[in-house]
């Protein structure tokens, strides 16, 4: 029964549409790969620490729900060239579900 308990949040949260932590990281790992590429900054693979911090559902215009987007927010940690301390962020992004899979919009990140 005690394991029982435990899914029963799982599948509701599998359910809601929302993305989960490791959609939202492969996502947002690209995303700053291909941002620091074309910086000149070829050496970031992946981020050393990722964690969701909570998303919420994105309006739409009129204030209308059910969008299938996603407002989410984040805590990325990585070394951003060789040899640097390492940095983390507090990010945001619009994840939306759409035809071709999950996507993310980037709505900034700032340092901590």
């Amino acid at each position: 029964m005690r394991h029982l308990v435990l899914l029963v949040p799982l599948l509701v949260a599998a359910c809601s549409g929302e993305p989960s932590e490791g959609d939202m990281r492969k996502l947002v790992e690209a995303h700053t790969r291909r941002t620091l590429e074309r910086q000149g900054n070829a050496a970031f693979r992946a981020f050393d620490n990722f964690r969701k911090q909570g998303c919420i559902e994105a309006k739409q215009k009129g204030g209308a729900t059910g969008s299938g987007q996603y407002d989410c927010y984040y805590a990325a940690t990585f070394v951003p060239q060789p040899g640097q301390p390492p940095l983390t962020v507090n990010g945001k992004g619009r994840f939306r579900h759409t035809d071709k899979g999950l996507t993310f919009e980037d709505l900034g990140a700032q340092p901590r």
